[in-house]
């Protein structure tokens, strides 16, 4: 047994340490996610990813031109029903720590939504 820890490359001989609290490490994933909502304090998207809830990502929000990094918490995860072949899932979040441009950028982008909807419920 002593040979074939070796053989597939046993660390324990060697000096490890214990890491005690939280290290932080990355795990990026660049994805397209489909926004379903949003708003100042959060946001509902769609991902390939069941993100675990109450872990904290960054998430990049481009919008206008503007690229801003927000930090968001997972809040709930929510598995989509679908025909295709990839899982997909709805996503809330609750944004965490958020730029002034990008709050700027939220609102703009909101206010021109609900413009368009109103200008849409004119012409019935």
């Amino acid at each position: 047994m002593d040979a074939t820890r070796r053989r597939l490359g046993d660390r324990r001989g060697r000096a490890r340490f214990e890491i005690v609290g939280q290290l932080w490490g990355a795990l990026e994933s660049v994805e397209p996610l489909h926004l379903h909502n949003l708003s100042r304090g959060g946001a509902l998207i769609e991902s390939r990813l069941p993100l675990q809830p109450e872990s904290i990502h960054r998430l990049r929000f481009a919008y206008g031109g503007q690229v801003s990094d927000l930090q968001a918490r997972v809040r709930h995860v929510t598995p989509l029903s679908t025909a295709s072949l990839y899982d997909r899932f709805l996503v809330g979040v609750e944004f965490i720590s958020v730029p002034t441009d990008a709050l700027t950028q939220i609102d703009r982008l909101v206010a021109a939504n609900l413009d368009s909807r109103d200008r849409a419920g004119e012409g019935q």
